[in-house]
């Protein structure tokens, strides 16, 4: 049976117009049912003060009072000489133990010939030796940790201690302010039955007419007195519960300025703090511009080659390709891809040119000229340096350079490869379209080379690895017995018929990240090269060209590339495959 013949024709009308009606009655109960949410607040910023639990001394302060900063901008550098001494101590006692150790074997490998066994774990010399090297290991976490690093966007307030004083424990050292406010601050009057919760989405309106959503961090659990100055009758006191909502740095509000919070509905269908968190990671794997600093501009437009993470510096050292008479500095960057205004020059590196890649292995900094012939064909021993720089905190020293580019070909043109006496051969017959080194990586022993040329055949990549390089520092050629091919590649985009060339290296465990850029086109990708195999993964495209740097964050396993530019320069935030150090 129909719904016509129910009610008939003529009351289908009168049916639609019921049914609205009511729909409506039940939207505006759940309205007025609702609990709103009605607030004033103050919006306001916590002071960030820098202190330890233990006596420190001033190395360097980088910053002065008032100075805006930027969120991990290298505020001061510390020292421990506690700490340092007691390093000593346990490092001579774990030598004794070791010495003493090896003596124990000796005189257990003596036991066993005459027949007498020792029980495994029954030397209690074991247990002091772990218990050592657990304490060294603490001591070290602790000195590489010894660096100040702004916390958030904001200006300096108070520097407490100039640089060579020495600080007691717990002395605030630095104050920062945030430029903009980081919570809010508001009551909710007793009379009102509105209820919170903790994470609860809300809206911040400011009295300006700003807006911008915030989150619920704490709700009071006892009644205490409204402020004056968030009364509605300033004459008439209140009481009510305290509220703190965060809100994002980036805001807009004034520190001090007075808002109201409000949310018309009860039900949170969505978390919006959630919803900017999702966004802005999705945002970070676009390529972003890089911000150079006026400081830095001023001087010269620097074109970013190569860059490797400090970890106990939280940040990203890079080398630009050129310099102002060819004196090399060092640039550091944060996650944000924020370059500071800082540079930081290398102590007996007076000149290296068209440095293209640097490596990081414990202490020490290890930087690559190209190793090419100038555009002219000119062999210029500046561009065919490879540098070991020892680091120790910002102060960095040159303690070896050599030669590469000879010693290399001499060993490629004697190899019993027949793949690199052709590239030996190749750099004969062509001087400028030359062996031409990009990218270095180093492992233990091995120091491993991406060429750029000569080329092989069209977007052919090759690595080659040169076994027990700390001997190429040493005045002695280099066999070719120590140079290998470790991975041949190739690399064709997949949307377009372009030639690529080898700009970077990463190696992460037994695979190679690679990047490369187009010639006479506007793109460039990453790669990911596993051993014995042939062709290359195509991890990301870009339609940029000119990515020059990349790097790995050894703790989120991401890696970082930047795309080189007059203009300032991109960079970009990649995710790879590897596990994450927990």
């Amino acid at each position: 049976m129909k719904i016509g013949e129910v009610f008939g024709t003529e009351n289908r009308f009168l049916l639609g117009c019921w049914i609205v009606a009511v729909a409506l009655v039940v939207v505006l109960g759940l309205f007025l049912s609702s609990d709103p949410v009605n607030i004033l607040g103050v919006a306001e910023s916590r002071e960030f003060q820098v202190n330890f639990d233990s006596p420190v001394e001033i190395k360097h302060i980088y910053v002065m009072p008032s100075q805006i900063v930027k969120k991990g901008d290298l505020l001061a550098e510390l020292g421990q000489s506690e700490w340092d001494a007691q390093l000593r101590v346990l490092k001579s006692r774990y030598d004794k133990l070791q010495a003493e150790m090896r003596l124990r074997r000796e005189i257990a490998g003596i036991a066993q010939e005459l027949g007498t066994t020792v029980p495994n774990g029954a030397d209690p010399l074991l247990v002091d030796l772990e218990d050592t090297k657990r304490e060294m290991d603490l001591i070290e976490g602790r000195l590489k940790n010894l660096f100040v690093f702004a916390e958030v966007d904001g200006a300096v307030g108070a520097v407490n201690f100039k640089s060579g004083e020495k600080a007691p424990s717990f002395a605030p050292l630095i104050t920062l302010l945030p430029l903009n406010p980081t919570y809010v601050n508001g009551y909710v009057n007793e009379n009102l039955n509105s209820s919170l919760s903790v994470g609860q989405a809300v809206e911040v309106v400011s009295s300006g007419g700003k807006s911008i959503r915030g989150q619920v961090l704490s709700v009071g659990s006892r009644i205490v007195p409204i402020p004056e100055r968030l009364l509605r009758i300033q004459t008439l006191s209140a009481w009510g519960r305290e509220v703190v909502i965060k809100i994002p740095p980036t805001n807009g509000f004034l520190l001090g300025e007075k808002v109201s919070v409000h949310k018309r509905w009860g039900l949170s269908f969505v978390n919006f703090a959630q919803a900017d968190e999702v966004v802005a990671d999705s945002v970070s794997e676009l390529p972003q511009d890089l911000e150079l600093p006026e400081e830095v501009l001023t001087q010269f437009h620097p074109e970013m080659s190569g860059m490797v993470f400090i970890p106990e510096l939280r940040q990203f050292v890079l080398v630009s390709d050129d310099y102002p008479e060819d004196r090399p500095v060092l640039f550091l960057m944060n996650e944000q891809g924020q370059v500071q205004s800082h540079q930081i020059s290398i102590t007996g590196l007076d000149q290296m040119q068209d440095i293209e890649s640097v490596s990081l292995a414990g202490d020490r900094l290890y930087l690559l000229g190209s190793l090419s012939r100038t555009k002219k064909g000119k062999l210029k021993p500046d561009r065919h340096l490879f540098a070991k720089v020892r680091r120790n905190g910002l102060r960095y020293h040159l303690e070896q350079t050599v030669e590469l580019r000879e010693k290399i070909l001499q060993a490629l043109s004697q190899s019993k490869e027949e793949v690199l006496r052709r590239l030996a051969g190749l750099d004969q017959q062509n001087p400028k379209a030359g062996f031409e080194v990009e990218g270095h990586a180093v492992d233990g022993e091995n120091l491993y080379l991406a060429l750029k040329g000569p080329a092989l055949a069209l977007n052919k990549g090759l690595i080659l690895k040169v076994d027990d390089f700390q001997n190429l520092f040493e005045d002695r050629p280099l066999s070719a017995d120590r140079v290998h091919v470790a991975a041949e590649f190739e690399m064709t985009l997949p949307h377009i018929k372009v030639e690529s060339v080898v700009t970077d290296l990463v190696k992460l465990g037994e695979n190679f990240y690679v990047s490369s850029s187009c010639r006479k086109a506007s793109c460039s990708a990453v790669w990911k090269v596993k051993a014995g195999q042939g062709k290359a993964e195509l991890v990301r495209d870009f339609s940029y060209s000119h990515l020059e740097a990349l790097a790995l964050h050894p703790d989120s396993k991401k890696l970082f590339a930047v795309f080189e530019a007059k203009s300032g320069g991109r960079f970009v935030v990649l995710p790879t495959a590897e596990k994450r150090t927990p």
